[in-house]
């Protein structure tokens, strides 16, 4: 009988971690959407198309809120050990991730939404750049996502060896921008642009984070702040 309830209560729980994985997974790709949504606001410079982006952030904060309240269960009720406690505790970091990025996202809504439909001429350039970065962001979001469907180390870590290059990539476009401010572009079309560049490069950090947590899960080796996640040549390599 004692077997029985043992047996019950561990299929209970795979179930679990089964629902767990799909909402994380259901939360990040209401992130994709709303990440793909502001690039074409970007493109298209359109105002209302920007609010709904704002606005569309509240799901994934509910998500989290969600999440969070089922991760505290499982931790309550199945007290998990070893591979499982890593998972259920990397799942909590991730939903902090997927919802920081959501916040992320509108923040470099409301930079396009305070250009107000146009954009200095002599910045178009910059915008055009941001819209190749923000590409780029797409595919390591695809590949993230991936990464936690099957908790696929080997696609984490090269999601954490693409930020590097995504900062260097921001950096290049804030200097451009500053450059041109310099040069008499207008101040106040700059100083968004910037906002959506940082927003944009936090977004890849967060991106970053999920695929070190994805690490842990499947390695049990916390690679955070590391050579390799600072985008730094290991010494042999």
């Amino acid at each position: 009988m004692e077997n029985t309830m043992t047996e019950h209560i561990a299929k209970q729980f795979d179930v679990e971690l089964n629902e767990l994985q799909t909402n994380m997974l259901e939360m990040g790709a209401d992130v994709r959407r709303q990440l793909d949504a502001v690039g074409r606001v970007l493109l298209r410079l359109d105002e209302e198309e920007a609010r709904e982006v704002e606005a569309a952030d509240q799901r994934i904060n509910m998500k989290e809120k969600e999440l969070d309240a089922f991760i505290e269960f499982i931790l309550a009720h199945r007290q998990p050990q070893a591979r499982d406690l890593r998972l259920v505790v990397s799942s909590l970091r991730m939903t902090i991730d997927f919802e920081r990025m959501g916040d992320e996202v509108r923040s470099a809504a409301k930079g396009v939404r305070k250009l107000r439909g146009t954009v200095d001429e002599r910045l178009v350039e910059i915008r055009d750049e941001l819209l190749t970065l923000h590409a780029h962001l797409l595919v390591m979001m695809d590949e993230t996502l991936t990464a936690v469907k099957n908790f696929d180390d080997r696609l984490a870590h090269a999601v954490v060896a693409r930020f590097p290059v995504l900062r260097k990539e921001t950096g290049a476009a804030v200097k451009a921008v500053v450059d041109r401010m310099v040069a008499g572009a207008g101040i106040e079309d700059g100083l968004e642009l910037i906002r959506i560049a940082k927003a944009l490069e936090r977004v890849g950090a967060h991106m970053q984070n999920i695929g070190e947590s994805i690490v842990f899960i499947r390695e049990g080796v916390d690679i955070r702040h590391t050579p390799e996640t600072e985008g730094k040549i290991v010494k042999g390599n």
